[in-house]
């Protein structure tokens, strides 16, 4: 009996010691996961600012005149920007609210032109709930930069091969495309920010236009103009020339490269014909 209770408390002893040993290292078990989420939910919200916010905020969050406003500025974190629009709750909240759900109308305090587009899809928009919060958290690592002392953290976003379908309107040949599929892409890469859901801009359905057209029966009126200054021959290439060279051709009283710029090297064949598809519907 005397073995059994002494190997009982040498027991009762390493299970103490090892539990001891495993809370002391707890905290900072517990913080070193804590940086890695967050460090990835910051990379993964990189990539969803590259593919959504550059056309209207700007590849660095600067901004675009007379377009949006910018987001990576001093005035985003030191609180200027909440009294301009006399938000009473913190930073944070602010910008998952408003990506959540948009504004309907351009904010107080400012002149933009443009609604900002509800994203989250709780309110009807295109990301989930973890992917609006990755976004927020990317947007909230820009403010380090202007912490007194403090090196802002910059998430290297890896480049995803993709296979490309460039800038000439004839090869490849595109493939033909899902009316569908070209809705929900139009909508994943926020097209609805200008060509829907605002007057800003040539809009693709027919009710804002003036000659009550969409942009399906526009096309091929729009080569036969006197002004097209694009290579397009057909109503299908001067879509596709407005995706992926969209500065060949500017209709009048628009600003040059306001379009994404790089929608050739970002797009493949497939996903061009989806979009094409889905914009000769739009009559």
């Amino acid at each position: 009996m005397a073995w059994r209770t002494a190997i009982g408390t040498i027991a009762v002893v390493i299970t103490s010691i090892v539990t001891a040993f495993w809370l002391i290292n707890e905290p900072a078990r517990m913080a070193a996961a804590e940086e890695g989420f967050e460090g990835r939910s910051i990379e993964a919200g990189a990539y969803i600012y590259d593919n959504n916010c550059t056309r209207c905020h700007g590849p660095k969050g600067e901004g675009l005149p007379g377009l949006a406003p910018g987001l990576n500025i001093p005035e985003m974190f030191d609180g200027t920007r909440l009294a301009e629009v006399g938000w009473a709750g913190s930073l944070h909240d602010f910008i998952y609210s408003t990506t959540s759900g948009g504004r309907p109308l351009p904010s107080a305090g400012t002149t933009y032109p443009l609604r900002m587009p509800t994203w989250s899809r709780e309110f009807g928009g295109p990301l989930r709930m973890d992917q609006v919060r990755d976004l927020t958290n990317f947007m909230l690592n820009w403010g380090q930069a202007y912490e007194p002392g403090a090196a802002p953290k910059a998430p290297e976003v890896a480049v995803v091969p993709v296979d490309s379908v460039g800038t000439d309107l004839t090869t490849p040949e595109l493939p033909p495309g899902d009316t569908t599929a070209g809705e929900e892409l139009a909508t994943a890469l926020g097209c609805t920010a200008c060509h829907t859901l605002t007057d800003v801009g040539p809009t693709w359905l027919s009710e804002a236009d003036p000659n009550g057209e969409g942009i399906g029966a526009r096309a091929a009126a729009r080569i036969g103009a006197s002004d097209y200054s694009g290579t397009a021959a057909t109503a299908e290439q001067y879509l596709r020339e407005s995706i992926v060279l969209p500065d060949a051709f500017v209709v009048d009283g628009y600003p040059p490269s306001t379009m994404v710029m790089n929608y050739g090297e970002q797009l493949d064949a497939q996903n061009v014909g989806d979009l094409i598809a889905y914009m000769m519907t739009l009559r």
